[in-house]
């Protein structure tokens, strides 16, 4: 009997046969690491966190696959990264040349790669889109990292306190994740000005005073899932409080466009739209809006997906943002249109409860310390 990631693995090679079968190929090379680890149901190829590519490749040719590596690293893949998924090894020495040892394995045959490699032909969104639809398998782990995720993030908020750096409460907060397996992917903290001020604020030695915006991508097993929170000392000011309502009501048009079958570039004018009818017309062209989200941070950000319409079982996380505030969280669009939080916040977090598509959900406000 199939084993999860057998039955997962089983059903990625069929997407990956029948886009090479499609384009008149004999078998793909996967070299980057969000396509080892979507092909591999989990696995890392790398070693040094954050590269494209790892010591690994994928090899599908035919009715085989193959794990690529060095003699020296052969042995903690197959046992630690595919064991008992059906791949064959082919190895050569660390200091000898990868491509060559993927040529010697190809042969004659004619592969396709998702990096530039010899001859071949370069996959782009093609291949990307294999990755976008989640399986049953992939969805359960989404839910379980979404979990962890929204959990250790809300207690941060809890622990942190006026007088902590920036970096501390990076710190604070990437404990809490990796002792769970989940890597910080990104992890933004902006505190009091340095909110208002950029919108990617990567942490400083600032210090905390009243007012911190939290932003994370949490990643495990290469799937990536984003949320922000944000914390303020004592009572929120009421400008303040105006300009989170306005960014909740944004992120409101975008969860109500999104929906399977429906192009993306309608979901960013949607977005676009809310923005203006909130007295903000240009507040979008300040920071990106978010986008789909799976097996890299961003698969593409809103108004860059030329061409992509909603997957079924697709997930996406919008995040707008209006002048020093931002509402994040990752949603899964379900095969009958519903949307499911895959991040949320403890029962005890302040909400408002927002109408998406004739239903009412939890959306979080400023948490008041």
């Amino acid at each position: 009997m199939l084993g999860a990631r057998q039955k997962e693995v089983a059903r990625k090679e069929e997407r990956i046969r029948e886009l090479f079968t499609r384009i008149g190929l004999d078998g793909v090379c996967l070299s980057r690491a969000i396509n080892f680890a979507w092909f591999t149901a989990g696995g890392n190829n790398r070693v040094v966190t954050g590269s494209e590519t790892g010591a690994a490749a994928v090899v599908i040719l035919g009715d085989r696959k193959y794990i690529v590596a060095p003699k020296n690293e052969i042995e903690r893949f197959m046992e630690e990264q595919v064991p008992e998924l059906g791949f064959e090894p082919w190895t050569y020495d660390w200091y000898e040349s990868r491509e060559k040892a993927i040529a010697q394995l190809v042969g004659s045959y004619k592969i396709g790669t998702d990096i530039p490699m010899g001859d071949w032909p370069v996959l782009g969104a093609d291949l990307n889109r294999l990755r976008y639809s989640l399986t049953e398998e992939e969805i359960a782990r989404a839910r379980e990292i979404g979990a962890i995720c929204s959990r250790e993030l809300a207690a941060t908020c809890v622990n942190i306190s006026p007088g902590m750096a920036e970096w501390e409460i990076q710190a604070e907060l990437s404990y809490r994740l990796i002792k769970h397996g989940v890597r910080p992917a990104v992890l933004l903290v902006g505190t009091d000005e340095r909110a208002f001020k950029h919108r990617h604020p990567v942490p400083t030695d600032k210090k905390l005073d009243r007012y911190a915006v939290i932003g994370l991508v949490g990643e495990k097993g290469g799937l990536h899932l984003a949320l922000t929170r944000s914390v303020h000392f004592g009572r929120v000011p009421d400008h303040l409080r105006r300009l989170y309502e306005v960014a909740l009501k944004v992120e409101a048009a975008f969860l109500q466009a999104s929906k399977v079958g429906v192009d993306s570039q309608l979901i960013f004018e949607q977005g676009r739209a809310a923005y203006a009818a909130a007295g903000f017309r240009d507040e979008w062209q300040r920071h990106h809006q978010g986008g789909a989200i799976g097996y890299a941070p961003r698969e593409y950000r809103a108004g860059e997906g030329v061409g992509e319409t909603i997957q079924p079982n697709q997930m996406l996380a919008w995040n707008p943002t209006v002048q020093g505030t931002k509402c994040e969280d990752t949603v899964l669009v379900k095969t009958e249109d519903s949307l499911e939080f895959l991040t949320s916040v403890p029962g005890w977090w302040p909400v408002e409860r927002v109408e998406i598509r004739q239903q009412k959900v939890n959306r979080p406000l400023i948490l008041e310390r």
